[in-house]
C-alpha cells in the first residue's frame, strides 16, 4: 500500500547527501573534541599541582621527624587534616579530566591514584586513635605545666608549717617565690609568731592559686575534648571521601561501595561491574 505524505519528503530523501554538510559536521565534532582536550589537560595538571602542594606542606610539617613525640604527632596530624581538601579537589579534577578525554579506558595514572586513595582512607581511620592519644598527652602536659606554677608556693607554705626553729624558718623563707635567697639575721619576734604571720600571708595566695588552677585546667580539658571530637570527625569524613574514590581496579566497586553499598547495589549492577573489569583487563 503506497505511503501517503508530502511529495517533498520523497524528493528530499532521494536527493544525495551534500558532502559539504558532512564535512561541516565532522569539522564541528573535531572542534568539540579539541575544546574538550584543551579543558581536560589543564584540569589534570591543576589536580597534580594541588597534590604536589599538599605533599610539600605535609612533608615540611613532618620535618624534623620525631616518632612517638606527641607534639610532632599533633603537628603532622593537624597538617594532614588542615589541607585535606587539596587532594580531594585534585582527585576530582584529575578524574574529570580523564572522563572528558573519553578514551574508553581509564588512564594508568588515575588507576594508581585511586588505589592510593584506598590506602589514604585507611590511614585516616588509623589516624583517629593516634591523634587522640597525642592530644591527651598534650592535655596532660598542659595541666602539669599549670600545676608547676603553684608548686613553689605550696612547697614554701609546707616548709613554713614544718619550721620549729629560727634556722628552719629562714630556710623556708628563702624558698618563698620572690624572696631573696641570701636572707639572714635574727628575728625580732618569737619564731612561732613570725611563722603564724607568714602563714597568714602565704596561705590565702596559695588557696587563690589553687582555685585559679581548677578553672584553668577545667578549660584546658574541655577545649581539648572538643578538639578531639572535632578532629576525629574530620578524619572520619576524610576517610569516607577517599573511600568513595578509592578502588583496586577500573570498573570495580569503590572501597565505600564495597563496605557500605552491598545492600543497596543490585546483583545485576555488580555483575556489570565485574564484566567491564574483565573486559578492561583483557584489552
Amino acid at each position: 500500500m503506497p505511503r501517503s505524505g508530502n511529495p517533498d519528503d520523497y524528493r528530499r530523501s532521494s536527493e544525495p547527501e551534500d558532502p559539504n554538510f558532512r564535512g561541516q559536521q565532522d569539522s564541528r565534532r573535531s572542534g568539540n573534541g579539541r575544546r574538550i582536550q584543551d579543558l581536560a589537560d589543564p584540569l589534570k595538571w591543576i589536580g597534580l599541582a594541588l597534590l604536589g602542594t599538599y605533599v610539600a606542606t605535609v612533608v615540611a610539617a613532618a620535618l624534623p621527624i620525631k616518632l612517638l613525640d606527641p607534639i610532632w604527632i599533633n603537628r603532622i596530624c593537624g597538617s594532614i587534616r588542615g589541607g585535606v581538601s587539596f587532594p580531594l579537589e585534585a582527585m576530582a579534577l584529575i578524574m574529570l579530566g580523564a572522563y572528558l578525554q573519553r578514551t574508553g579506558k581509564e588512564p594508568p595514572m588515575v588507576t594508581d591514584l585511586r588505589r592510593l586513595c584506598s590506602l589514604v582512607a585507611l590511614g585516616f581511620v588509623l589516624m583517629i586513635p593516634l591523634q587522640s592519644w597525642a592530644g591527651q598527652k598534650l592535655t596532660d602536659l598542659a595541666v602539669q605545666n599549670q600545676q608547676a606554677r603553684i608548686e613553689p608556693g605550696q612547697k614554701a607554705l609546707k616548709a613554713v608549717y614544718a619550721a620549729t626553729n629560727a634556722e628552719e624558718l629562714l630556710n623556708a623563707i628563702r624558698i618563698i617565690p620572690g624572696a631573696p635567697p641570701n636572707i639572714g639575721g635574727r628575728f625580732d619576734e618569737p619564731v612561732p609568731k613570725v611563722r603564724e604571720r607568714l602563714i597568714s600571708e602565704i596561705e590565702p595566695q596559695v588557696l587563690k592559686q589553687k582555685e585559679q588552677l581548677k578553672l584553668v585546667t577545667g578549660e584546658i580539658r574541655r577545649d581539648s575534648f572538643i578538639n578531639l571530637i572535632k578532629d576525629g570527625f574530620v578524619a572520619l569524613f576524610s576517610a569516607l571521601a577517599f573511600a568513595a574514590i578509592g578502588r583496586s581496579k577500573p570498573y570495580k566497586p569503590t572501597l565505600l561501595q564495597s563496605l557500605f553499598g552491598s545492600s543497596r547495589t543490585s546483583s545485576a549492577a555488580m555483575e556489570e561491574f565485574s564484566r567491564m573489569s574483565d573486559e578492561y583487563e583483557q584489552t
